[in-house]
C-alpha cells in the first residue's frame, strides 16, 4: 500500500509537469516565439539583445540614407535650375548679339536671376539646402537686381553659417552635405551684377543696333554665364556620387539587416513543426500517466489482501 500511495505521489508531479510543459508548447504556438520575455531565452538572451540592437541601427542608418537620398533629389533639381538659369542668359546674350537687338536681355535678366535666387534658397525640411549650418534664414537675402547691384560686398548677398551643413554616417570622415551659396554663386551674382549696371548706364535696356563695345562686354558676360554654368553641372554631378555612395550603403545596410532578421527569428522564433511533434508525443505520455493515476486511485485495501 506504501508502495502504490509513493507511485501514485510521483504520477502526480510528472502530470503537473507535463501539464506545464503542455501550456509552455501551446503558449509557444500561439505567440510564434520561444519564450515570453528575454528571461525565457536563458543563456541565448545576451546574443539575443544584441542582436536586435544592431538591427535597430542598422535600420535607423538605413532611413536616415533614404531621407538624405530624397534631399539629394531636390538639390539636385535646385542646382540644376542654376545651371539652366546661367546657361538660358549666355544664350540670351548670344542671341541679342545675332540679331544686332539687345531690348530682350533685361527680361531674361530678371526672370533668371529670380529662378537662381529661389533654387539657391531651395529648402528640405525646412532648412536651406546651401546656408551651411544654420537653419531657418535664407542664404540669398537679396530679392531684386537693383538690391544686387547695391550690395558693396558678398555679406550684403548671402546670409549664411560659416561651416558647410555635414553629417556623419559612420563611414569615415563627415559628408559635406552642400557647399554654400557663396562658395558656388558669387561668380555668378557677380556676372549678373555687372549685365545690371550695363543696361542701367544703357537707360534700362540695350537697344538695337548694339554697339560694339556693348557686344563686346556682353560676349564677355556670356563666357562668364557659361563657366557659372559648368560650375553648377559639376556641384551637381557631386551631389550625384553622393546619391551613389549612399545607395551603396543602403544596399550593404539591407542585407545586414536581412541577415540579423535571420538570426533574430533563429533565436527568437519557435519551430512549429518541431511543436507539433513534441506535444503530440507529449499528450501520448501524459495520457498515459493520467490513466496509471486514475486506476491506482481506485484501489482499495482488499486489493491487497
Amino acid at each position: 500500500m506504501v508502495a502504490g500511495v509513493g507511485t501514485s505521489t510521483q504520477i502526480q508531479l510528472d502530470l503537473a509537469r507535463m501539464g506545464q510543459q503542455l501550456a509552455d508548447i501551446q503558449n509557444q504556438l500561439g505567440s510564434g516565439a520561444r519564450a515570453a520575455d528575454l528571461k525565457g531565452f536563458g543563456g541565448q538572451a545576451g546574443a539575443l539583445l544584441s542582436a536586435q540592437s544592431l538591427k535597430a541601427a542598422a535600420d535607423a542608418k538605413s532611413s536616415l540614407i533614404d531621407q538624405l537620398q530624397a534631399r539629394f533629389d531636390v538639390q539636385g533639381a535646385a542646382l540644376q535650375q542654376v545651371a539652366s538659369g546661367a546657361r538660358a542668359l549666355a544664350l540670351s546674350i548670344r542671341t541679342a548679339i545675332s540679331a544686332n537687338d539687345g531690348r530682350g536681355i533685361a527680361t531674361d535678366l530678371d526672370l533668371n536671376f529670380s529662378s537662381i535666387v529661389s533654387a539657391l534658397n531651395q529648402t528640405w525640411n525646412g532648412q536651406p539646402l546651401f546656408g551651411g549650418e544654420r537653419q531657418g534664414a535664407a542664404p540669398v537675402k537679396i530679392d531684386t537686381l537693383q538690391q544686387l547691384v547695391a550690395a558693396s560686398g558678398p555679406g550684403q548677398i548671402f546670409d549664411e553659417a560659416e561651416r558647410e551643413q555635414t553629417i556623419d554616417l559612420g563611414a569615415g570622415a563627415p559628408i559635406v552635405l552642400a557647399k554654400k551659396a557663396s562658395e558656388m554663386s558669387q561668380g555668378l551674382f557677380d556676372a549678373m551684377k555687372s549685365l545690371q549696371q550695363l543696361l542701367n548706364v544703357s537707360g534700362g535696356t540695350i537697344g538695337q543696333p548694339i554697339s560694339q563695345a556693348n557686344q563686346d562686354a556682353l560676349n564677355a558676360l556670356a563666357a562668364q554665364f557659361d563657366a557659372a554654368g559648368s560650375s553648377f553641372d559639376n556641384e551637381s554631378g557631386r551631389a550625384g556620387q553622393i546619391q551613389s555612395q549612399l545607395q551603396t550603403q543602403s544596399t550593404q545596410l539591407q542585407a545586414q539587416a536581412d541577415l540579423l532578421t535571420k538570426e533574430i527569428g533563429d533565436q527568437r522564433d519557435a519551430d512549429p513543426a518541431q511543436l507539433s511533434v513534441q506535444l503530440n508525443l507529449l499528450m501520448t505520455q501524459y495520457q498515459a500517466s493520467a490513466k496509471v493515476f486514475g486506476d491506482l486511485s481506485k484501489l482499495t485495501l482488499l486489493n491487497y489482501l
